[in-house]
């Protein structure tokens, strides 16, 4: 699995590489191809993200960038490239950073690019593979300057040196003439034929670091060394040591291996002048020839002498090694230069060799670190196989696979033992319906289907299982494909829905019940809410037809005696008419009374007038309590509807042989007209003065007509402006209050206090809906028992 995974993700970067150079028709041979291998990719990484993941993403950033998609392709790469490092695959981060720079050189981001290629270049030089870099170099030359070595100057290493223009002018480095003496002249041959043997012997970097500062600080007379190595495109100090005053050497401890972090270690600038023109600084003496003020280092601590030297290794420069003597001036003799040359000659291979063999370890480490994750990986491949076939196996549900001529792959326990067949009969037979018999004519209408479309199918398929019931499987199928997008199979799952089928046949006949018990209900709350219409209605045809009942009556009475009045008026002017005698006349006015007919007829009409007015009052009210609403607010006089209502229910104030008159106070103030629906408000009303007047005649029971005139029955009605555009209706009455426990419920449907016949629980839930659902306002009782009852109905002006 490995092998296939590595070729499907190099293939996959293969093909994307020829991409933008291919024809139209193999452009989608190419898509199409790499989406193969990606759907691999993707199902590994799922398995195994440590090992394949930022392969999937590096491969899904090379696409994207392709299709023009720069922004997801920007953070695709960074994710590969962190993936890779964050598992150590150093290889494929140097790939990616490589193809993250080509991506952005490709859109003319050539700084973004040159990060992105030196860190490849860093890559590459911890894999040890230089020839990749030398390529890199080669094909990108004007990317990599900043990273290139500069051209190199006189072999000679102790030839004259040149100070770059960038350089500080007031370091002026004395630069030794070359030494031409032959070896033979330094007298202790076998010295340097030791130490070279020393150098040459050791091959682990650590101990040959160690060595060559020994040997340095020994020989060349210095009581400081400091070795200089480069790690990728930067260089760190890997080791320094000093004498102390007991003439032992000992470490010096570093705040970070970066250059730049060591000033107080080395002299910067100098070191910066052996690394950019590869030749020896050699300071015999500060006083003499170089400027303290030249480098922080040298002002700080005054050095005497001082020596850095270039170690090149075939004009590279492979480190750098700096030397001092604080005490004593002119210690950097002729013969202890060509000492140091030589020594670092030899240390130059010999770093080189320590190097690649650091690196050749660090690789074998690292595949050796590989090779337990591949065992890893594939330990935790067999693993989840075999959890996966126990899941299969112990899945509820039936999964299968067949290709498609019918011959089963794979059919899992629950499918088996619901059709009474092992798994090694199907095995045995080239098509399933040899086993299925009857039951596999419709699968193989539906297997049709699923081969003739790419999408999944979904079907309903009615099977006889080992039970000798008849079962209703909902299946999906779905086609399998290989890496060349050719049909190889069809993958099956399959649910037992009986149960659930009959289930839900219940709920179906349950829910014809439902609604025929809630079509009842509605019907028995109609019936109901046209108990609760009528009743209002009741009251309210016996108050008007009892105060419309008042001034007919008086009207009637007053007209019989106006006629008989009227009748004795024209009898007497009749006798005018015909020329009567005047004895006649006055006679006949003294009979009918004239003076008292003319004095008493204006009032009696007067007095029918008056009843006129009564009547038409009683009209214009009833008018204003039943006037329809329309489909909108309008504005209304709050007043005038409150007014309807209690002259409606006047004659359920009046007094009776049980109780004096029920008393109605009025406190109104100045309100504004107000957007509602009248109609409505006015039912509001009357519910509430209606609930009022009941329950004051409950809290009469027991009580005699004197003790109810000592403190009489009151309803009083208040009416306010409140801020923010409100207005507030209060209606109290002082009867028998209410409980805490009833006072929670009151405006709940259906409840009531009043026995049957008497009331509904309709009155104030209807109140409650009018007056906060449809005007966007709220209704509040605050009661205490046998102290009174007080409803507080707060109402926008504006609708």
């Amino acid at each position: 699995m490995l092998v296939t995974m590595m070729h499907d993700f190099y293939d996959a970067l293969a093909h994307l590489a020829t991409y933008t150079d291919a024809a139209p028709t193999e452009r989608q041979q190419i898509l199409k191809r790499v989406d193969t291998s990606q759907k691999k990719l993707k199902e590994s990484a799922h398995l195994t993200p440590i090992d394949y993941q930022h392969k999937f993403d590096l491969v899904e950033a090379e696409l994207r960038g392709l299709l023009g998609q720069k922004a997801e392709a920007m953070e695709l790469y960074d994710r590969a490239i962190a993936g890779a490092k964050a598992n150590e695959y150093v290889n494929e981060e140097a790939l990616a950073c490589e193809l993250a720079a080509k991506f952005y050189l490709s859109h003319g981001r050539e700084k973004i690019a040159l990060v992105y290629m030196i860190d490849a270049c860093d890559c590459y030089a911890r894999c040890g593979d230089a020839v990749k870099i030398e390529d890199l170099k080669k094909r990108y030359p004007q990317l990599l300057s900043p990273i290139l070595p500069p051209a190199t100057v006189a072999a000679n290493p102790l030839a004259t040196a040149v100070i770059p223009p960038n350089q500080h002018h007031s370091v002026h480095p004395f630069i030794h003439s070359s030494v031409s003496r032959h070896l033979s002249d330094f007298g202790v041959f076998s010295t340097l034929l030791k130490a070279c043997q020393a150098l040459s012997s050791e091959i682990e970097l650590d101990r040959l670091i160690a060595k060559l500062m020994q040997l340095a600080i020994a020989n060349i007379e210095a009581d400081k060394v400091a070795l200089l190595l480069p790690n990728g495109s930067k260089w760190e100090v890997a080791a320094a040591s000093a004498i102390d005053n007991l003439g032992v050497e000992r470490a010096i401890g570093l705040p970070s291996a970066a250059l730049d972090k060591n000033s107080d270690i080395l002299p910067l600038k100098i070191v910066d002048c052996v690394k950019n023109l590869l030749k020896p600084v050699i300071v015999r003496n500060i006083a003499e020839n170089c400027d303290r003020d030249s480098d922080s280092y040298i002002q700080k601590y005054q050095p005497q002498s001082l020596l850095c030297w270039p170690i090149l290794d075939r004009d590279n420069l492979v480190g750098i090694l700096y030397l001092e003597n604080r005490l004593t001036a002119g210690v950097f003799t002729r013969d202890r230069l060509q000492f140091l040359n030589l020594l670092c000659s030899q240390a130059a291979i010999s770093l080189s060799n320590a190097i690649l063999h650091q690196k050749s370890q660090d690789y074998s480490q690292q595949l050796e670190r590989l090779l337990t994750k591949f065992s890893r990986t594939e330990n935790q491949l067999a693993e989840q196989k075999q959890m996966l076939q126990a899941i299969l196996d112990v899945a509820p549900i039936w999964i299968w696979m067949v290709n498609p001529k019918g011959k089963v792959k794979f059919f899992n326990n629950t499918f088996c033992q619901d059709v009474g067949a092992p798994l090694s009969a199907f095995l045995a037979v080239e098509h399933y319906k040899d086993i299925l018999g009857e039951n596999a004519a419709n699968c193989l209408v539906l297997d049709a289907a699923c081969l003739a479309q790419d999408s999944p199918h979904y079907s309903t398929e009615s099977l006889t299982l080992v039970d000798g019931k008849q079962h209703y499987i909902e299946v999906t199928k779905v086609q399998l494909k290989n890496a060349d997008g050719e049909t190889i199979g069809i993958i099956g799952l399959g649910v037992d829905a009986t149960d659930r089928k009959q289930a839900d046949e219940l709920l179906q006949k349950q829910n014809q019940q439902l609604e025929k018990t809630l079509k009842d209900l509605q019907q028995a709350q109609l019936q109901i809410v046209q108990s609760e219409k009528m009743s209002a209605l009741g009251n309210l045809v016996a108050g008007v037809a009892h105060e419309i009942n008042n001034p007919i009556g008086f009207i009637s009475g007053n007209l019989s005696e106006a006629k008989r009045s009227l009748a004795d008026v024209i009898e007497h002017l009749e006798l005018y008419r015909s020329d009567a005698p005047k004895s006649e006349i006055a006679n006949h006015a003294e009979e009918i009374d004239i003076d008292y007919i003319l004095e008493d007829l204006p009032k009696m009409i007067d007095s029918m007038q008056v009843g006129c007015d009564r009547i038409s009052s009683i009209s214009t009210s009833l008018r204003t309590f039943s006037r329809g609403d329309k489909d909108y607010k309008v504005p209304f006089n709050i007043h005038d509807g409150i007014n309807s209502a209690i002259l409606i229910l006047k004659h359920r104030l009046k007094a009776n042989e049980c109780r004096p008159q029920i008393e109605v106070i009025t406190k109104y103030h100045n309100l504004p007209k107000i957007e509602c629906f009248p109609g409505q408000l006015n039912q509001v009303f009357m519910n509430l003065l209606a609930n009022a007047i009941d329950a004051l005649e409950e809290s009469n029971c027991g009580r005699s007509f004197s003790e109810i005139a000592s403190n009489p029955n009151r309803i009083t009605i208040s009416t306010e402006v409140l801020g923010e555009g409100q207005i507030q209706i209060k209606i109290a009455d002082n009867g028998t209050g209410m409980k805490e426990e009833i006072k929670k419920h009151i405006f709940d449907h259906l409840f009531t206090t009043k026995c049957v016949g008497k009331g509904t629980g309709l009155g104030l839930t209807i109140a409650h809906q009018i007056a906060v659902e449809k005007h966007g306002g709220s209704i509040e009782v605050s009661a205490e028992h046998r102290i009174g009852t007080e409803f507080a109905i707060v109402l926008p002006v504006k609708g």
